[in-house]
């Protein structure tokens, strides 16, 4: 009796150990199971010992994503609900356009006659160093029927104008939306000849897409009558032109436009011989600048069509770069704008090397392209006929 109740009890103590056992197992399940929805950076066994990583903090994982290809982070998207909200919210989209990345070059190619026979095309960010002063366009990104003279690049959206209406383009979504034409404007073909012009700028306040489009008629060459309205709309669901800036002076803008903190510069034309440098705020829609561009001692008096002028940023301050005389002596002015309230001005006389000078030959005019690159001006013939050179010039 007394062996059969030892036996009892040691079988009582084995049973309920187990049954410790079991417990713990049970509840070190419930706590993985927890921690498994949570991103893990790695899962090692140290004998029965289980080390699960802490999850990873959102702002890391943010700068993390920041730093792939565009590509991959719209691949993501469809990791869970959250990463695509996070990925398609505007805080994400913004801190992945202020990451620096390596360029990348688009080329528009436009046939006059024929306009299914267009071009966009995109250079590919070459990786060899040896392969630095040559492009190769991805041929993924080789967009046909589409193309427009004046290409507008800005915070990853290309915005172009065809058969008077502007088409706003997504090169990592494919995406292109085209945008209404303005109804209702005063002045009319019938009566005067008229340009439209379309800008696209950006408000950081209110994180707002905006079109500035102008509309200018002239009665004829002379500029003796001008005409200009101002019109805006906001790129976003049930967005509508509106006018603005009925009051300020008519003028004749450049079709070349320069984005920096919410303020959107270009050069204009008050008279034939009067060129003027206009500042547009995009968040109160108002023109808030009219500074006339200055020339240097002995220079004589340009016509319009012969003045050729850009604004440029200059280490964050707006500047006129000048190339009217490039091809007669080989210089360009650089205009730098120190205080726009009391128009002062600083200059800067560049030269071209005399060994660059034979590639001038045969072009009797050169127009800006490639604005938004920092610290860089592009030069190109207007026509590509063999042999064509472009001009890149580092301030």
């Amino acid at each position: 009796m007394v062996r059969l109740s030892l036996r009892v009890a040691a079988s009582a103590m084995l049973q309920k150990r187990e049954r410790m056992k079991l417990r713990r197992r049970r509840a070190t399940q419930r706590t993985e199971n927890r921690v498994a929805p949570q991103i893990r950076i790695g899962r090692a066994m140290q004998g029965s010992i289980t080390w699960v990583a802490p999850e990873i903090p959102l702002d890391i994982l943010i700068e993390i994503l920041t730093r792939l290809p565009a590509k991959s982070v719209l691949r993501f998207k469809c990791v869970s609900k959250f990463w695509s909200s996070l990925l398609s919210s505007r805080y994400f989209c913004n801190r992945f356009l202020s990451v620096p990345s390596q360029p990348r070059l688009y080329m528009s190619l436009l046939d006059l006659y024929h306009n299914s026979k267009s071009l966009l095309l995109s250079s590919a960010p070459s990786t060899c160093p040896s392969s630095s002063s040559s492009l190769v366009f991805d041929q993924d990104l080789t967009i046909r029927k589409m193309g427009g003279f004046f290409l507008r690049v800005l915070r990853g959206f290309i915005c172009s104008t065809v058969d008077l209406k502007p088409h706003i383009y997504n090169p990592t979504t494919r995406q292109l939306v085209i945008l209404p034409a303005i109804q209702g404007y005063d002045i009319l073909a019938a009566e005067d000849r008229y340009d439209i012009l379309y800008f696209m700028g950006h408000d950081p306040v209110n994180d707002q897409f905006k079109l500035l489009c102008t509309i200018t008629s002239m009665s004829n060459n002379d500029m003796q009558k001008i005409k200009s309205e101002r019109w805006v709309l906001v790129v976003e669901a049930g967005g509508s032109w509106k006018r603005v800036a009925k009051e300020s002076p008519p003028h004749l803008p450049n079709p070349f436009e320069l984005n920096m903190n919410g303020f959107l510069y270009y050069l204009a034309w008050t008279h034939m011989y009067t060129c003027v440098l206009v500042s547009f705020d995009m968040r109160s829609e108002e023109f808030n600048m009219m500074v006339q561009v200055p020339r240097k001692a002995g220079d004589e008096m340009v016509p319009r069509v012969k003045k050729m002028v850009i604004q440029v940023d200059y280490g964050g301050k707006v500047a006129v770069f000048d190339y009217t005389y490039i091809l007669k002596s080989g210089t360009v002015d650089l205009w730098v704008l120190q205080d726009g309230r009391k128009e002062e001005w600083s200059r800067k006389t560049m030269v071209l090397q005399p060994s660059q000078l034979h590639l001038l030959n045969g072009n009797h005019r050169l127009i800006p392209k490639g604005t938004t690159l920092k610290d860089k001006v592009v030069l190109v013939p207007p026509n590509l006929v063999a042999p064509f050179y472009f001009l890149c010039y580092d301030l």
